[in-house]
């Protein structure tokens, strides 16, 4: 029996993963540090991506504008592995859901896997709207892009990782180590030579000088 382990990564989908997926990438990497939720993996992908292309010159633009970061972005092509291994995967459309559901219900038959609980979802089914591609508009489509998911990225977070569950999420400050037990062979040792020196040092002081011969 496989043993179940904890879910940590959510993945922001679009078709290329150069223009909208990746500003959700950055917003809620940014709302999950507000939270303190370190140990919540967040990433983006896209159902028709080239593997390694840079962010949309007018995505970045819009995030520096912005002041959110986004650091080392390489687009990547969804994968089944993807699918059945994260928390949630976000999708911007819901032709683009319903595409998801389909690609990981057909992994799941193929590793004979039992149908598992859904974790594939569009923004509209979590917020209540789509967010349309800009690709090839102007740079305002891409400020109005970006708005309409941080709009709904407290939300999405709500929905996805609830308060209820957010202490699985957040690092814990470790413990200091208490210090190690002196052996007690050491101890005794120590202490005999600590004796002995004491001793040596009393009879040092009552041994008096001889005094120097007349000659």
């Amino acid at each position: 029996m496989k043993r179940k382990t904890q879910k940590k990564l959510v993945v922001f989908v679009c078709t290329g993963n150069t223009c909208r997926s990746p500003m959700a990438e950055a917003l809620f990497k940014k709302r999950a540090q507000e939270l303190g939720l370190k140990k919540l993996k967040v990433s983006s992908a896209g159902t028709r991506a080239t593997a390694g292309d840079s962010l949309n010159e007018k995505s970045a633009t819009v995030l520096a504008e912005k002041g959110v970061a986004l650091k080392k972005f390489a687009s990547k092509p969804v994968d089944e592995k993807m699918l059945v291994d994260s928390l949630a995967v976000v999708c911007m459309t819901d032709a683009q859901r319903d595409f998801l559901m389909d690609m990981r219900w057909r992994a799941l038959r193929t590793a004979g896997e039992e149908d598992i609980e859904n974790n594939i979802y569009s923004f509209s089914e979590l917020v209540g709207y789509e967010v349309i591609d800009p690709y090839g508009r102007d740079i305002d489509c891409y400020r109005y892009v970006y708005e309409l998911i941080a709009d709904g990225v407290h939300t999405v977070m709500d929905k996805l990782v609830p308060p209820s569950i957010r202490d699985k999420f957040i690092e814990k400050p470790r413990k200091p180590r208490a210090p190690k037990a002196e052996n007690k062979s050491t101890a005794k040792k120590t202490k005999s030579a600590s004796a002995g020196k004491t001793a040596a040092d009393k009879n040092k002081k009552r041994k008096k000088p001889q005094k120097e011969k007349q000659l």
